[in-house]
């Protein structure tokens, strides 16, 4: 019994997000042309969410509201609105084509429109309502960056620029971008300096790494991101004082004597203060990251330590980053057939020595067809193990949307960045939540927009476009995620439902508007077979697009096995 409430229940949390995300997108679309029509005087004769059979039906007035069997999408049905009939003389006030043009161009275009107007009301709910995002901390900062020589440190706090706070990271980039070539006065806030420090850097002109932006050329500060390195460590001697406690390869650390671990760089001042204070020993809180993420998987060992601190203590305790580390293998691929394993560490490669992960992937994207393999040597419990793997010709999407083909061997590094902690940001007052609401509709809409274009340029690869499993997928996730996630997917959704639908396409919206554009020029409507076989390319094209969309759908969710 309690499989099958387990199983209800799963079936309700990935599939019920879908259907109620899709099915107000179609009521808000459907309903901007029923309120238009009724507005104009058309008689509306159904409204349906859903298409084919009905399943629920119910008659108000002159119009029949149902939901129908095939929920992936809905029409409203208008009295007059097929060319091929003849409409009688006295009920030609409630027909649609007997509407002017412009009535019947504002019909038609307010379905797109309504979720158009949706997304900027959405958008303003997430403003008011709030949600967490990256907050206004500075990561990790290279010591050969323009960043460190500004006077920027890892962990810095950006309360304001040119005295405007910053309550977000997306305050402190969107700002940095708009001000190249001039001189900006940060407030820097910094753990261990009783006032807030002023720092002056001027971002450069540089080309914009983000592909979606309409802007080719923003500003930037070399070495200044919000990511840093997180606490997965690497314990390459199963004999030192880390491998004796108990520590092992991809181990996340949570906590040191209770205080929690954030990133990287906090190891070594909590060790150095466990020393100054006495202590010989601390106890270390840890997850094994290879295994799920519950309680019962998180241990504590006690880790032995040394007299003496230094900047080197956490290598004096066996532990390294875990950048060359294999986090996973792909099941099947070269690397899991030839025998290596999840928490490998990488030595060499065709006995070259390998310093960063970037030096993995040239050397396995170099390989020669021509040869047997690749000499891969590892260290795996404190002993080194080589095996003769042949790398795959493989098609990869890069984090752009870009799809490249390289040689690979199917496998992960353990270097996992890590954000700071989020922060709770939300926009009180009605005309702030508003324009808040407005300028994410502008900038998502601009976003969608390029991408299309970057798609057309063939800069993104074609395999980006999902179609209905992917919608579920991203409506589940964001589901899970929270109610701002779900709003905000919604939002972006709808944007992508306006712009769809304006499309030149007949059958879509943007088809119809094409026809009443030709009408207005021409004074008369386009004859009925031109219309006809313009809607019979535009059905074919469509459903291609869908078909596409599908196949994807499918390679994608199987690539995931």
């Amino acid at each position: 019994m309690s499989a099958i409430i387990d199983g209800f229940g799963l079936v309700l949390s990935n599939v019920a997000p879908f259907f109620i995300l899709l099915g107000l997108l179609i009521f808000v679309h459907e309903l901007g042309h029923f309120l238009v029509a009724k507005f104009f005087g058309v008689r509306v004769e159904t409204f349906s969410l859903g298409f084919g059979k009905k399943i629920l039906s119910y008659k108000y007035g002159d119009t029949v509201y149902c939901i129908s069997a095939i929920p992936l999408g809905g029409y409203v049905k208008m009295f007059g609105d097929d060319p091929s009939r003849e409409i009688p003389e006295d009920q030609k006030p409630h027909a649609f084509l007997a509407k002017p043009v412009m009535q019947r161009v504002a019909i038609v275009l307010a379905g797109p429109l309504m979720n158009l107007f949706f997304a900027v009301f959405v958008f303003t709910a997430i403003a008011g309502i709030g949600s967490e995002v990256t907050g206004p901390y500075i990561g990790d900062v290279a010591e050969n960056t323009k960043a460190f020589a500004a006077g920027f440190r890892s962990g810095d706090k950006i309360s304001a620029i040119n005295g405007k706070p910053m309550p977000t990271w997306n305050h402190i980039r969107r700002t940095i971008e708009a001000s190249g070539g001039r001189v900006l006065e940060f407030t820097v806030e910094r753990n261990g300096e009783p006032q807030p420090l002023k720092i002056e850097a001027s971002p450069q002109l540089a080309e914009n790494e983000n592909i979606f932006s309409t802007q080719p050329i923003v500003g930037q500060i070399e070495g200044f991101t919000p990511e840093s390195r997180s606490a997965v460590v690497g314990v390459r001697d199963p004999k030192s004082a880390a491998g004796v406690a108990g520590l092992k390869p991809l181990d996340l650390i949570l906590s040191i004597d209770g205080q929690k671990v954030s990133f990287w760089r906090d190891l070594n001042p909590l060790f150095e203060k466990a020393i100054e204070s006495g202590k010989t020993s601390v106890t270390v809180q840890a997850r094994d990251l290879t295994a799920p993420d519950k309680p019962e998987n998180i241990r504590e060992v006690s880790l032995e330590l040394p007299r003496e601190t230094g900047s080197d203590l956490v290598a004096k305790l066996g532990l390294e980053p875990a950048e060359l580390y294999i986090f996973q293998i792909k099941k099947g691929a070269p690397a899991d057939l030839a025998g290596v394993r999840s928490g490998d560490r990488v030595l060499r490669i065709n006995n070259e020595e390998v310093h960063a992960w970037t030096d993995v992937l040239n050397l396995v994207k170099s390989y020669d067809p021509n040869t047997e393999g690749i000499q891969f040597t590892v260290l795996r419990d404190g002993e080194e193990k080589t095996f003769l793997i042949k790398p795959e010709m493989t098609e990869l999407m890069t984090m752009k949307g870009q799809e490249e083909r390289r040689f690979t061997i199917g496998i992960t590094p353990g270097f996992i960045p890590a954000m700071s902690d989020p922060v709770f940001y939300r926009v009180s007052g009605l005309g702030q939540m508003m324009s808040q609401g407005l300028s994410d509709t502008v900038r998502w809409t601009e976003f969608i927009v390029m991408s299309v274009v970057r798609l057309v340029q063939g800069e993104v690869s074609a395999k980006n476009i999902g179609g209905v499993i992917t919608i579920g997928r991203v409506a589940s996730h964001s589901f899970e995620a929270g109610l701002s996630i779900f709003l905000q997917t919604m939002a972006i959704i709808s944007i992508n439902l306006f712009l769809i639908n304006l499309l030149p396409v007949p059958v879509l919206d943007g088809g119809h508007l094409l026809f009443y554009a030709i009408e207005i020029v021409k004074g008369t409507p386009l004859s009925l077979r031109k219309m006809e076989l313009a809607q019979q390319i535009g059905l074919m094209l469509l459903m291609f697009l869908m078909a596409f969309a599908f196949f994807n759908d499918i390679t994608n969710w199987l690539n995931r096995w």
